[in-house]
């Protein structure tokens, strides 16, 4: 609906060959410019997955800090 006191109302262009490839020549500049950065991110994205997994496991783990000592017996203590 055409109402002029609107400032961002944009009339419709009429359709023509040389602005659909115009839009086309403008979209495929921004697609070679974004698909190889998107191509050297994705490994870093999934590897940061990957040591973020790490990092909760290893956190996730309970530690056996204790450690038992025998002052009696002067024999080695092996643990297994």
């Amino acid at each position: 609906m055409f109402n002029s006191y609107n400032p961002y109302y944009i009339m419709p262009r009429t359709f023509s060959f040389t602005n659909i490839l115009n839009g086309a020549s403008k979209t495929l500049n921004v697609l070679n410019q974004a698909l190889p950065v998107y191509k050297e991110i994705k490994p870093i994205v999934s590897n940061a997955k990957t040591l973020f997994n790490a990092y909760r496991s290893i956190n996730n783990t309970p530690s056996n800090n204790t450690v038992k000592t025998n002052n009696s017996n002067n024999s080695p203590s092996f643990f297994i």
